[in-house]
């Protein structure tokens, strides 16, 4: 088995996956400089697969693979003295060290890597054999090289960058360090060892995840980088699984081999254990948080996938639950964040805090007063509390008090504070974490973002539940409002009744009038009191009503009162669905208006017409009119009167939305000084003598 070929081309395939990543981020001089050095490396490891396969013995092959060993050296000096020199324009002793120390070594290393190049290429061993001897010292000192540039960037990188970096001094360090090793005991014993030759090639494929980790930190480096924390959490398990299930299996092999007659049994029962105790483990989602943890904190940048975590919290904020439900899918989405399994969620109440939803926990019924020290704190901190920090870290949370209540919750973590408008409006506690693992300053920034954006949709929904609220008010008050308009008619014809009854007590047809108005009067109230027992459902019982009947009855009761309105029919049969009352008193109401707005000795004409399925009553006057203005601002906005105390203005308003509500429109043409005619557009309907039901 040539291990040789194999090893080389491996680490040529890595090489070679890492730049066509790299290739796609050459937008700074970092990402340029590091594509420089896998490219070499890559050419490098492929000639060397080809070195290894003995088919290129004293060929260009080998000089071509001795060449890149010494571009490579290169290119790894240039990016490597590069790639911190910016951090040198701060003028401290330590950078001045620095700059000195990269503006000295960089032309000696690339100019003794040079040398070596040149000896390498013309390296004739048959006409100066010592040149191999000279190869082989190069060699060596460009390793040493290496390693004393690694060693001082590692000591002049601060703590804050030593995260993002420290994979690329693994990973290089180890390069360096390996060919330092070999080119040695090469020197020692007059030979490159065959078996360290080979080995070289699976060192270099080691250093090349090493060195993809770094590149993604720091994105100076490659900004396009990015394997998918979800892709890496579930290779990581099948990996894990796979070599789990590669040394049970040779358990098992081994139990049968040398278990005797019960060695099959064993190997089956063993093995059977074994799947189950993957699958359990597999599944365990204490492990997977674990894991999870673990690879955010080693592997990435960033502890969160924050495009993933926002997504998600959008979406269960978006939630269409209703009630104490979409205060659990709030307290729901904040503690997924951290793993946690249990949450309450606190808000302002007037004076106090109050419990006002959990989400796997048990409800409190006791209240947190706003002036108590834990609200003060997160008033004037803002500070996500660790409840397991209180002892180690008494600093942070001085003057921090905890309310008895949180001996009765569970595990309790986390108390993170909602903040609407620069004040508080409550809290939540997040409770019984699936691990427990230390909160740093990038899982607060998480949480505190992420709960404005909570504090917001509370707003939204705390704001939507008071709209709600004032308006089953103002409907209320609206219809308060037309009762009241209504009860003003019903007084009106009653006053009268009264103020001529002396007059005209004798007179047997006033007598008969006078019964008629109390009459209807009588169902007027009747038909209030229905609507205030809430009576009126959205299927109300509507007849087929004759309009030219209801209408000449409607115009002979206005004959009392000057001008006296004329009717005018050129449909004999309009018909249409509507509640028969109240139709009578919005025609009632709009021939007032009409002879109000008129002198005694005006016209008021009142004309039924029929068009294009639509039965239309048009009521026109000659009075003092109304402009555009008015009728565009004034006229049908509720509670807004010309006539002082004596009008509710709400009358042409009910109007209106009546004649809606039967699939019609009331269209007003006025002009000031010349009179107004206001036309009722009702959908016709076919002649029924017998009542029918329509919905509204």
């Amino acid at each position: 088995m040539n291990l040789g070929l194999y090893s080389y081309l491996g680490a040529t395939a890595a090489y070679g996956f890492f730049a066509l990543l790299l290739l796609f981020s050459l937008r700074s001089l970092q990402g340029r400089m590091l594509f420089g050095v896998v490219i070499a490396s890559t050419v490098w490891a492929a000639l060397a697969a080809m070195h290894a396969t003995h088919d290129a013995d004293g060929g260009a092959v080998i000089n071509a693979y001795q060449a890149f060993e010494a571009l490579r050296y290169i290119a790894w000096y240039v990016f490597l003295l590069r790639l911190f020199d910016p951090a040198a324009s701060q003028a401290t002793a330590q950078a001045e060290s620095f700059r000195r120390f990269v503006h000295l070594v960089l032309p000696v290393s690339v100019g003794f890597a040079a040398l070596v190049l040149v000896n390498d290429v013309f390296d004739l061993p048959d006409a100066i054999p010592d040149l191999q001897i000279m190869g082989l010292i190069g060699h060596v000192f460009l390793a040493l090289f290496g390693l004393a540039i690694i060693e001082q960037l590692l000591r002049n990188t601060s703590t804050r960058h030593l995260w993002a970096i420290k994979y690329l001094f693994i990973g290089a360090g180890g390069i360096f360090a390996f060919d330092f090793y070999l080119y040695a005991d090469a020197l020692l014993f007059r030979g490159i060892d065959q078996s360290l030759w080979e080995a070289r090639g699976i060192i270099n494929l080691v250093a090349v995840p090493l060195l993809a980790i770094s590149s993604a930190r720091n994105r100076n480096w490659s900004l396009n980088i990015f394997v998918s924390r979800d892709i890496v959490l579930n290779t990581t398990a099948i990996l894990g699984g796979g070599f789990y299930l590669l040394i049970m299996a040779g358990a098992g092999y081994y139990l049968r081999e040398y278990g005797g007659t019960w060695g099959r049994i064993g190997q089956l029962v063993f093995f059977s254990l074994a799947v189950a105790l993957l699958a359990a483990v597999l599944f365990s989602g204490q492990l997977r948080a674990r894991i999870r943890v673990f690879l955010g904190k080693h592997f990435y940048r960033n502890k969160y996938d924050y495009r993933l975590e926002w997504l998600r919290l959008t979406g269960e904020l978006s939630n269409k639950a209703q009630g104490e439900a979409r205060f659990e899918a709030v307290i729901e989405a904040l503690a997924q964040i951290v793993d946690a399994r249990a949450g309450l969620l606190w808000l302002r109440d007037e004076a106090d805090y109050r419990n006002v939803a959990v989400w796997q926990a048990t409800r409190l019924d006791t209240a947190e007063p706003a002036g108590t020290r834990l609200i003060r704190f997160l008033k004037t901190s803002g500070f996500v509390i660790n409840l397991t920090d209180l002892k180690s870290q008494p600093d942070e949370y001085e003057g921090l008090v905890l309310p008895e209540w949180l001996a009765s919750i569970h595990r309790p973590w986390l108390i993170v504070p909602l903040f609407s408008m620069e004040s508080l409006l409550g809290f939540i506690v997040l409770a019984n974490p699936l691990i427990v693992r230390s909160i740093n300053w990038e899982d607060r920034d998480l949480l505190k973002t992420a709960a404005k954006q909570v504090s917001s949709h509370l707003t939204v929904l705390k704001t939507s539940d008071a709209l709600a609220e004032a308006k089953q008010f103002e409907v209320f008050s609206r219809l308060s409002a037309f009762m009241v308009h209504d009860l003003k008619n019903i007084a009106a014809e009653l006053e009268l009744v009264a103020r001529n009854a002396k007059k005209h007590i004798s007179n047997p047809a006033f007598v008969e009038d006078a019964f008629d108005t109390v009459d209807n009067a009588a169902g007027d109230i009747n038909r209030l009191l229905e609507q205030l027992r809430n009576r009126r459902t959205q299927s109300e019982k509507k007849i087929i009503v004759d309009l030219g009947a209801l209408v000449r009855e409607v115009v002979e009761s206005k004959q009392a009162r000057f001008p006296q309105p004329r009717l005018q029919q050129d449909c004999d049969a309009c018909f249409v669905a509507a509640e028969k009352n109240r139709l009578a008193n919005v025609l009632a109401h709009l021939i007032d208006n009409a002879q109000q707005a008129t002198a005694q000795d005006g016209i008021v004409e009142v004309a039924l017409a029929s068009e294009d399925g639509m039965s239309i009553v048009q009521i026109r006057d000659n009075g003092h009119g109304m402009d555009a203005e008015f009728i565009r601002n004034r006229l049908f906005k509720p509670f807004d009167t010309t006539k002082g105390n004596a009008g509710m203005g709400i009358g042409m308003y009910e109007s209106r939305e009546f004649v809606r509500l039967l699939g019609g429109e009331i269209h007003v043409q006025s002009e000031s000084g010349k009179g107004t005619t206001i036309s009722l557009h009702l959908p016709a309907s076919a002649d029924y003598t017998e009542p029918v039901l329509v919905n509204a």
